[in-house]
C-alpha cells in the first residue's frame, strides 16, 4: 500500500520537471467546417499516420501555391466516401459554412490549377484575421479504395 502514493508523487514529479502535455482538443474551426462538408460516416477523418505522404504534400502546395504568404498552423484531413465524385458540393457546403457561419471572405479559389488540387482560402475574424483553407485532391489516392482527401487548414500570415 506504500508503494500507491510514492508512485502518484513521483509521476506527479516527473511531469513537473519535464513538463508534460496533453493531447490537444481539435480545432473547432476545422471540426465544424469539415462536419458541414464532409459529415461522417461517409466520409471518415483520417488518423496522423495515414497517408503521410499526401498530407505533407498538400500542405506544401498550399503554401507554395499562396506564395508563401501565408503557412499552416493547424490541419484536419479527411478521406471522401469509395468512389466520390462530389467535390464541387463538398466546396460549396465549405464555402456555405465559412461565409454564412464563420463571417468569412473568399481570399483565394484555385480550381484545379495544376491538375492536383483545388483551393478555397477565406479570411475572417474581427482585428487580427483568421485564414482558413479548403484543398481537395482531382484524383483517388492509391490504396484507398477510391477515396480522394481533402484537408481543411488553419493557417496564419507568414510575416506574424
Amino acid at each position: 500500500m506504500k508503494f500507491l502514493p510514492l508512485a502518484a508523487l513521483l509521476i506527479a514529479v516527473c511531469c513537473a520537471l519535464m513538463g508534460c502535455k496533453t493531447i490537444a482538443p481539435p480545432n473547432s474551426t476545422l471540426k465544424g467546417l469539415q462536419q458541414a462538408a464532409t459529415p461522417e460516416p461517409l466520409d471518415s477523418v483520417s488518423p496522423a499516420y495515414e497517408q503521410r505522404r499526401a498530407k505533407v504534400a498538400m500542405v506544401r502546395w498550399v503554401e507554395q501555391y499562396l506564395k508563401h504568404e501565408y503557412r499552416v498552423v493547424d490541419q484536419r484531413f479527411v478521406l471522401t466516401a469509395p468512389g466520390s465524385t462530389d467535390g464541387a458540393a463538398i466546396g460549396s457546403k465549405a464555402q456555405q459554412y465559412v461565409t454564412e457561419i464563420l463571417g468569412g471572405t473568399m481570399k483565394a479559389d484555385g480550381w484545379f490549377g495544376d491538375d492536383h488540387y483545388r483551393v478555397f482560402l477565406w479570411m475572417f475574424g474581427d482585428g487580427s484575421p483568421r485564414y482558413l483553407a479548403f484543398v481537395v485532391t482531382r484524383d483517388f489516392l492509391p490504396g484507398t479504395r477510391e477515396r480522394r482527401m481533402v484537408g481543411y487548414l488553419e493557417l496564419a500570415s507568414a510575416t506574424d
